[in-house]
């Protein structure tokens, strides 16, 4: 073979071997940059996982702790021209776990629109209405069966009484920020009543 002959050849195989070596950096550059986008994808899905697992959890807790309501009742004062308390009637959420009711502060949109936990000396008391085991001599509601009476006195608490026709809103906030709430509405007419259906 020929001098040039041999020179061309050379150069074709350097060429052949700087294209060969070009591709491998290209591959190992892929490579580095699938493996860090796999990396970022995992994180993301990771948070995601998190927030999730977070959020249900948080679900959860509120349909444990949330009270429901299954009866109200106003009382008309001694002159017969007011509201001055309602009797809310609760029983725990149903498939949910115990709930303890002295936990539970009540709030209201009426007048001051103060707070005071159940169980407290004037605002808010509670009296067992069905019970079987006597876990609401503790405030507890154990059972699907269990009724407790919530009776809130809007006049200490708030400082106002209920007219006929007027309405306001009464929260039952638990410790997790589950909240219940429930409208209540007085009647048009007081006259000659003791309690009302609110």
């Amino acid at each position: 073979m020929s001098e040039p002959n041999r020179r061309r050849e050379r150069t074709a195989r350097e060429r052949r071997a700087q294209s060969s070596v070009g591709s491998i950096i290209l591959l190992i550059a892929a490579l580095l940059i699938a493996a860090a986008t796999a990396g970022v994808l995992f994180e993301v899905v990771g948070g995601f996982q998190s927030d999730a697992a977070t959020a249900s959890d948080k679900s959860a807790d509120r349909v444990i702790a949330r009270a429901v309501v299954v009866g109200s009742t106003g009382h008309v004062n001694t002159t017969g021209e007011t509201v001055d308390a309602v009797t809310l009637v609760v029983k725990r959420a149903e498939g949910g776990g115990n709930m303890d009711l002295n936990d539970v502060v009540v709030g209201t949109t009426i007048g001051s629109g103060a707070e005071a936990p159940v169980g407290s000396a004037t605002e808010v008391s509670l009296t067992a209405l069905a019970d079987d085991d006597d876990s609401l001599a503790r405030g507890v509601l154990n059972d699907d069966g269990d009724r407790a009476a919530l009776r809130i006195d809007l006049a200490a608490l708030t400082g106002v009484e209920l007219r006929p026709s007027e309405s306001g809103t009464i929260r039952l906030l638990s410790p997790d920020g589950a909240t219940t709430r429930v409208r209540i509405s007085v009647p048009s007419s007081l006259t000659g009543k003791t309690t009302v259906a609110v």
